[in-house]
């Protein structure tokens, strides 16, 4: 329970008058307290352990599905909790082991504990103990659940007395806790107290009794013979002047239950230090965020695997969580000496030293202003020498806004974007990129709507024009990544993630030229791939390299493991202007993030910026501890960083209200840095925003090199958000909408990405019946070595095949606008490669108009370089047939498959679009023919298509693409030839056409049958007339279409 006793015990029963005293009014707020955490826990078992019995099921009567915040909070407590009392159950002991929960609340902690560690717990006492009257309903509910009292023996109801309940394995008490003498004669009844060891949990439950109290429980704890205490409650490790610990404080004040210890035991030192101060010799304290990071506690595998039960990107948010909560176990019979917790240094670390010359701050007007995870952008000023600066896009107050605050040292200065020459706009979004191009404007790339849609779209502001264009989209879908520019328009981008669970592991170059090219590398080493991460460029006069390579650093993000990472690298890139760039790393270091109290680059979340020729990072989370306000922002010298490797000095702040530096966007405007925005739900306890937005003015002592930007005048002139322009009344055009001039908008939904480890994973797929490209698939060496020369040379430059030769970029089934021809092989490639419209669908080499094609009897030579991964068992188990496909600049037209397949892309890059089996209705689908004669590439935008649901997917090497029966697809290839093997399977037990079926496409055998029922019903109404006819013949048709839904 998150309470327990203030003033003594309860009355029998709850009294709701006026006439409650105050303490009563304190003990129902409290236990009002734990009707929340339960549902929420309720919420866990339900989604994380599905595999286990439910046991919070029976007193929570209305199960809700909490955030995947509050989901991942309270399943570290749990696993925080379960995890103490695991090592307890399972250590060798020859006393009888018992288990006390203080503040019990309705957690069953104890069958969770029979259930799970079963050996562990025979012979162990299971004693909970809180409020009478809470005590009283779940002796209620235990005596009428069998699930419960089954696994009870000698189970005995009691109605009077401090003992409600017993049993061999489990008590129910009612007690004060306060009275302490009681107490331990009502726990003397039950079990020898010599001759035990003895647990004490005590989750968010005695922070709330005065804390005299606690402290007196704490102390008579330790002076059992044999006795382990485990405490799990909140911290203000930043005091209350934190945001975070503000919000927290006031929320329970509101609900009347204030916490009292972490007033006066704030911090994980002092909490050490009050245990010690008890009596007990054996103390060892951390934050759950820590916790969160140690080894000893969790491995990689279990952190990942929480991945795949729900999206989830609130890490910022989840680490402030953990430094507000700590997990504390004291031993009184331990021989390990560990030593007392110290208070962390809050001084500026060694190396140049900065100061905060002035911080203004500049209050927003009411409900603007507020946004997080946006991007600032430079804009287009009216008045010469003024600048003016956006904050673009983001989530507003309620949901992702589109719109862009503006912020000036002068309340005028903007007029509006320019609409006369742009009729696009991009869209609402998160987590995405702004990089300033020069004169060129500034390039967005990405971002996200939620953690599973991310988005593709790319579009570069023109400053000078004040308009926004769109340009290449990106080969796959990525938010949370980093950006810098290379100088000359040339963008590059790092990290990121597609999908929640999918992280984006190359670098990309873009420009206007050359689009988006990847990155190679020479390294043998290089940074996990992360997200998040400190991504900066240094400026080319503070470097001592004399070559064209152009260097920077990249520092911390958080990897697949959920950990930020400590690493600091160097990264230099060449040959990025008109050839393939090649990028190489440098390990620069690793420091010790608690060690040094978060001064450190290696954050997640943060601002990283060039600021007067030095690295500055504003805000963002780091690994095991919360940022002090000292070390919130941090500023590193790139002349030592490499030199004598990563270093970093805080920047003095006088911040005055607190910010709360998460979500938040920073730019370097000369002397000033500008923060705008910038908010978190904390946690279960409310939403803390930045109401308004700070202007930091800097300058450096020592001999640290000033960059060109700065300026000889130190003065502040403070920011101002100015107003809002909201882009509501543009015409849009965004990566997920395409316009229409129907009423309605399709939506262009992008198919996800994800990488699957099993077969049972991609079972989970098959069951969805939804397309989802998978990546990082073991597929072969075809990927490397199908060359069109290699092709040539294994398959035979003379043999014959029959393709498509097409008279349009557009093949159309129903006018066939191709003709069918027999080429030798090697010629057909050389005229694919020189852009012919040529189609290869390979078909049988025995048989080929009875037999489905197999390409290990087709294409002997090189089916041993294609291979279907065990993640793929299904489709091995169940194939039906596997084509080779190779395509020219033809657009496939628009058709359907019945059996469900994969599409292998081994070569080139493809773009497909895809439509549920409910769009058939659209597409003028002929009775009994899989393929449709409209061109969507062309006809997308056609009022009669408005309420279609196209899917879009990007197709690049060695992607594999998982397309569920039935889905309408059409394919168009974006890079010149494209090289695929594609694997028809069975994916039904039964219903297929009987007879042969080469190409998997033959309706299912109840659809054929029914087109020969629906002839006769119809053939049987010929003799009335026209007008009967069509009257029942509709009323049949409505009902068929009743039975379809």
């Amino acid at each position: 329970m998150e309470g327990q006793i203030q003033n003594g015990r309860r009355p029998a029963k709850f009294s709701k008058s006026s006439g409650q005293t105050k303490a009563q009014k304190t003990d129902d707020s409290i236990m009002g307290t734990n009707n929340s955490s339960i549902v929420s826990k309720r919420s866990v078992e339900r989604l994380y352990f599905p595999n286990e019995p439910h046991f919070f099921r029976y007193f929570v009567k209305k199960p809700l599905r909490r955030s995947p915040l509050i989901n991942r909070g309270y399943w570290l407590r749990m696993k925080a909790i379960d995890h103490v009392v695991k090592q307890f159950l399972e250590q060798k002991s020859e006393k009888q082991k018992v288990v006390i929960n203080l503040g019990c609340g309705y957690d069953p902690l104890p069958w969770q504990c029979m259930s799970r560690y079963p050996a562990a717990s025979q012979g162990v006492k299971f004693i909970d103990i809180d409020y009478k009257d809470l005590m009283i309903k779940k002796q209620t509910v235990v005596q009428n659940a069998p699930e419960l009292n089954s696994m009870l023996t000698n189970l005995n109801i009691i109605q009077n007395g401090d003992i409600l309940l017993s049993s061999d394995q489990y008590l129910q008490l009612g007690c004060d806790l306060r009275d302490l003498k009681r107490l331990e004669e009502t726990i003397s009844k039950v079990v020898d107290i010599e001759k035990c060891s003895f647990l004490f949990t005590a989750e968010v439950s005695i922070t709330y009794m005065p804390t005299e109290a606690a402290d007196a429980l704490i102390q008579w704890a330790n002076k059992l013979p044999n006795a382990r205490f485990c405490l799990l409650e909140q911290l203000l490790p930043e005091e209350i002047g934190h945001p975070f610990a503000k919000t927290m404080m006031a929320h329970f004040d509101k609900l009347g239950t204030p916490l009292g210890a972490c007033k006066k035991y704030p911090t994980v030192a002092t909490q050490d230090r009050r245990f010690r101060s008890l009596g007990w010799p054996s103390v060892l304290v951390r934050s759950l965020w820590e916790l969160w990071g140690a080894e000893d506690f969790l491995d990689s595998s279990e952190r990942i695997a929480l991945d795949s039960v729900e999206p989830f990107d609130e890490w910022e948010e989840f680490a402030l969580f953990g430094c507000h909560y700590l997990l504390l176990v004291a031993d009184n019979v331990s021989t390990e000496n560990r030593e007392a917790i110290q208070e962390s240094s809050k001084q500026n670390l060694d190396g140049f030293k900065t100061s905060c010359t002035e911080s203004i701050y500049s209050e927003y007007p009411k409900a603007q202003g507020q946004r997080r995870f946006a991007a600032p952008i430079p804009l287009k000023s009216e008045k010469k020498g003024q600048d003016i600066i956006g904050n673009f896009s983001g989530m507003g107050l309620n949901t992702r806004v589109s719109s862009c605050d503006v912020y000036s040292t002068d309340v005028h200065g903007f007029s509006s974007f320019d609409y006369q020459d742009s009729h696009s706009w991009p869209s609402s979004r998160m987590c995405h990129t702004i990089t300033e191009i020069g004169d060129g404007g500034s390039l967005l790339v990405g971002g996200r709507t939620s953690p599973d849609n991310s988005i593709v779209d790319c579009w570069v502001y023109h400053k000078w024009l004040n308009t926004w264009e769109r340009v290449d989209d990106l080969p796959q879908p990525r938010y949370r990544h980093s950006a810098v520019h290379l100088g000359n328009g040339y963008v590059m981008v790092i990290g990121g993630k597609s999908t929640s669970r999918t992280l984006v592991d190359d670098v990309m170059v873009w420009s206007r030229q050359g689009g988006w090219v990847r990155c190679s590398t020479d390294s043998n080493e290089r940074p996990s791939p992360t997200i998040g991460s400190s991504f900066v460029i240094y400026p080319k006069a503070l470097t001592s390299d004399s070559s064209d390579s152009i260097f920077g650093a990249i520092a911390g993000g958080i990897a697949e493991d959920g950990l930020v990472q400590e690493e600091v690298w160097e990264w230099s890139i060449s040959q990025h202007i008109g050839k393939q760039p090649c990028i190489d790393f440098k390990f620069l270091g690793s420091p010790n993030t608690k060690a040094k109290n978060g001064a450190t680059l290696a954050r997640f979340g943060a601002q990283a910026l060039i600021h007067q020729g030095n690295i500055i990072v504003v805000g963002g989370i780091v690994r095991d501890v919360l940022l002090p306000l000292s070390h919130e922002i941090c500023s590193s010298s790139i002349e030592d960083m490499t030199r004598a490797g990563p270093s970093c000095s805080s920047v003095s702040l006088s911040f005055e209200p607190r910010p709360l530096l998460i979500g938040t966007s920073a730019i370097s405007n000369g002397d000033n840095i500008i923060i705008m925005g910038g908010s978190a739900v904390c946690f279960s306890f409310g939403t803390f925003w930045n109401k308004g937005c700070y202007t930091l003015t800097t300058k450096y002592s020592g001999d640290s090199k000033s960059g060109e930007n700065a300026t000889n005048d130190a003065s502040c002139a403070p920011w101002k958000f100015t107003y809002t322009f909201d882009a509501a009344a543009a015409p849009k055009s965004s990566p997920t909408s395409i316009s229409s001039s129907a009423s309605g908008t399709q939506t262009l939904v992008k198919v996800s990405r994800v990488k699957i480890d099993s077969s049972v994973e991609f079972d989970k797929i098959l069951d969805t019946s939804k397309p989802v490209i998978l990546e990082r698939l073991d597929i072969g060496v075809c990927t490397q070595e199908w060359s069109s020369e290699y092709l040539k040379d294994r398959v035979g430059a003379d043999r014959e095949v029959v393709v498509h030769e097409a008279s349009s970029e557009n093949m159309n089934f129903s006018s066939k606008n191709f003709a069918y021809v027999t080429k030798k092989f090697g010629d057909f490639l050389d005229e694919v490669e020189k852009g012919s419209k040529l189609y290869l669908r390979s078909l049988s080499a025995e048989k080929a108009s009875e037999l489905p094609a197999d390409i290990v009897k087709d294409y002997p030579a090189i089916s041993a370089d294609f291979k279907l991964p065990p993640e793929l068992a299904s489709v091995t188990e169940n194939a039906h047939s596997s084509p080779l496909r190779i395509s020219g600049p033809v657009n496939m037209w628009l058709h359907y498959d019945v059996m469900a397949n994969v599409l292998c892309q081994v070569r080139g890059s493809k773009r497909l679009l895809l439509f549920p089996p409910s769009d058939v209705k659209y597409f003028d689908f002929a009775p009994g023919a899989s393929s449709s004669g409209i061109n969507v590439f062309e006809t997308l935008s056609d009022p009669s298509l408005s309420h279609t649901h196209p899917h879009e997917v990007l197709l690049q090497p060695g992607d594999v693409l998982f397309l569920p029966s039935l889905w309408l697809h059409t394919a168009s290839p974006t890079s010149g030839m494209s090289v695929a093997v594609n694997v028809f399977f069975r994916n039904l037990r039964n219903g297929y056409a009987a007879g042969k079926d080469v190409y998997g496409n033959r309706d299912l055998q109840a659809y054929e049958k029914g087109r020969h029922d629906i002839a006769k019903i119809v053939k049987s109404f010929e003799s009335l007339p026209t007008d009967v006819r069509g009257f029942y013949l509709q009323r049949l048709a409505d009902e068929f279409m009743q039975k379809a839904t």
